[in-house]
């Protein structure tokens, strides 16, 4: 009988094998932390510029002295079309004040979101988070989400659930009361 021939092992495959499995538990690693971290509640909101579906662009920063309103929202979303009228409701009550109010869009696609405001009248600005860029400075867990910033830029509240008139309003009156000089 004779021997079989040895087949010989690449070079490479030792540090390929090894190499998968440390990957692996780096990738698992970052997913574990960025589940751990919290969500913001407080502090100061990050900036951040949203192209808008109807043209123009709105920027964070460029609210200072106003309140303003932040809703994360998504055309597949039942929530946020139960929310979708109040939402409405709050830009009407509030919009000629210093106030200003934007709908992010969150995973979605373009045509959806637009059939989406047309069907509920949406007429505050609202625009797409391309890449999903603010809603991870925002640290959401789903939608709908909203986020309430004082005249100062800092997070006053926040809203994980859809919401209504009636908890917006004396939350937007108060904040809207108050000097928010620095």
């Amino acid at each position: 009988m004779g021997e079989l021939p040895r087949q010989r092992r690449s070079p490479l495959l030792v540090p390929l094998l090894l190499a998968v499995p440390t990957l692996l538990i780096a990738g698992l690693g970052v997913v574990l932390w960025r589940g751990d971290q919290a969500q913001l509640s407080s502090g100061a909101a990050p900036n951040f510029r949203l192209a808008l579906y109807n043209g123009g662009t709105f920027e964070l920063s460029e609210q200072r002295g106003k309140v303003v309103l932040i809703n994360f929202w998504a055309s597949w979303c039942g929530p946020c079309r139960s929310e979708a009228a109040e939402l409405n409701a709050i830009w009407d009550m509030f919009r000629d004040q210093d106030f200003a109010m934007v709908g992010i869009g969150y995973l979605d696609n373009e045509r959806d979101a637009r059939a989406f405001l047309a069907e509920f009248g949406v007429e505050y600005p609202t625009g797409h988070d391309d890449g999903s860029q603010i809603a991870r400075a925002y640290r959401i867990r789903g939608v709908p989400e909203t986020f309430i910033v004082d005249r100062r830029g800092q997070i006053a509240h926040v809203i994980i659930a859809p919401t209504t008139i009636s908890v917006l309003r004396p939350l937007i009156e108060a904040l809207l009361a108050e000097d928010g000089q620095p």
